[in-house]
């Protein structure tokens, strides 16, 4: 069999004879792109079942077991074979881009899944995903119990639905399709699911680590492009921050709130703690000190406090404080740096404040540098045109505020690599939802990148 490539057409020329070594032009079978949209309409009920059920797989970070177990049967369910990778910190802590656990190995494991060619003409894929997700927040909030999806006007609702399960789910949807469609990838496309991307990143650091390192079966130069299907809205990510977490440890002096002169309150000077970081933080917002591709972000360096634990009793001036913040810092600034510059302002709060204050800071947790991404590299490309065959339009291109997984691949191999996933609302928020609609534009697009990165052929029984 050969291919012959048109624009949007695919065709497909069978020999006469296997015995025969000369090919002929005879029918060909024309694979269009108004082919791959139906192909994934069709799908839709696949995408929702298969979303539905990932969602009620609840996998909270450092305890992704139900998610893992999940997505290794939709993988063996496409007629793949994934592969478990365990999550050894040990092995890891060494690395560059390694993040201080918050939670014990436990066995935990990603799963690779790989579909390899007989004879491989094209070039090759990673999608990679995180299974984790983040709390639910108080249930009562939520219009519906967050761990039992429900699609209403075109949105699927439930925890982790949005951030990123329906982006997985739309990679495996672009394969499936195809293999619908009687064809199948003409080079490696892989499928990579990982733990622990919402508090830290090693997950997918473990993968590349084995891949690195031969000790998987698959080898990090059967990848020639990765996609992380985040869910930034069918935008294409040109940049991220860099982000690190930050426990400030406070303990100050109790005494009974009748005298309570003669105490020190370490959660009083946890708020002016907080106070001086958010005069940091607008430092570093100020639009002179931005770089080029966050201009036009409206406040791109944000400073959370997402925790604070402390006091013992309502009468008594309270003995400790602990603030569990995220810091994130643009990608021109070393991590160690953006780490110096901040402790040292929490240790002149503090030392401001009270010299009988004891200050302990703690780093647990992400700690990712910031990065660009090559958004004209050849692979790149393709997909942004291939999202312009599905939509009528290129994808706009965005600085995100946030990290991803993306900054493994862009500092650790040469691939290139980019987030592209659905529409998705309140991601780690109350009723956090992801657009069905955009799902299967997203999805469709993936497979035409993988008709025209990858090639197709005919599929084999």
């Amino acid at each position: 069999m050969d291919l012959y490539r048109v624009p949007n057409v695919i065709y497909l020329c069978v020999s006469a004879s296997q015995h025969e070594e000369q090919f002929f032009w005879g029918q060909a079978l024309k694979l269009e792109t108004t082919q791959i949209t139906a192909a994934i309409e069709a799908l839709e009920p696949y995408m929702i079942d298969t979303l539905s059920a990932f969602v009620r797989a609840e996998s909270p970070s450092g305890a992704e077991e139900p998610a893992a177990e999940f997505m290794e049967q939709a993988l063996r369910d496409l007629g793949l074979e994934p592969e478990r990778i365990k999550l050894d910190n040990e092995l890891l802590k060494d690395l560059p881009l390694f993040a201080c656990p918050c939670s014990p190995d436990n066995g935990r494991y990603n799963l690779l899944a790989r579909y390899v060619p007989e004879k491989a003409t094209g070039r090759s894929v990673l999608f990679n995903g995180h299974l984790d997700i983040v709390p639910t927040g108080p249930e009562k909030m939520w219009s519906n119990p967050p761990f039992s999806p429900v699609v209403k006007d075109g949105w699927l609702y439930g925890r982790g639905s949005g951030d990123m399960k329906a982006g997985i789910v739309c990679s495996l949807a672009a394969f499936k399709a195809l293999r619908n469609l009687g064809v199948e990838p003409a080079a490696t496309v892989g499928f990579n699911a990982v733990l622990n991307e919402e508090d830290g990143g090693n997950g997918s650091l473990a993968t590349i680590h084995a891949l690195k390192n031969a000790l998987a079966k698959a080898k990090l130069q059967d990848f020639d492009a990765a996609i992380i299907p985040e869910p930034f809205g069918e935008t294409m990510l040109s940049a991220q921050v860099g982000v690190f977490w930050m426990f400030v440890e406070l303990t100050g002096r109790p005494a009974h709130v009748a005298y309570m002169t003669k105490g020190v309150n370490p959660i009083e000077a946890g708020i002016a703690v907080m106070a001086d970081l958010k005069e940091l933080e607008a430092e570093w917002n100020a639009p002179e000190n931005r770089p080029a591709l966050f201009k036009d972000e409206p406040h791109p360096i944000n400073f959370n406090l997402g925790r604070i634990e402390g006091g013992e009793w309502n009468s008594s001036v309270p003995c400790t404080c602990t603030l569990g913040t995220r810091i994130s810092f643009f990608p021109d600034m070393d991590p160690e740096e953006a780490k110096r510059i901040v402790s040292e302002r929490v240790r002149a709060t503090v030392a401001r404040l009270n010299s009988s204050l004891d200050l302990n800071l703690r780093f647990e947790g992400q700690f990712a540098p910031g990065c660009e991404f090559d958004l004209e590299a050849p692979a790149m490309r393709t997909l942004a045109q291939a999202h312009a065959k599905i939509t009528g339009a290129e994808p706009k291109r965005i600085a995100c505020t946030a990290c991803t997984d993306a900054r493994h691949f862009r500092l650790m191999t040469d691939m290139p690599v980019t987030c592209y996933g659905p529409l998705a609302k309140d991601i780690h928020g109350i009723d956090e939802c992801v657009s069905l609609d955009s799902m299967k534009r997203v999805a469709a697009a993936m497979a035409q990148f993988i008709v025209d990165w990858c090639g197709v052929q005919e599929l084999k029984n």
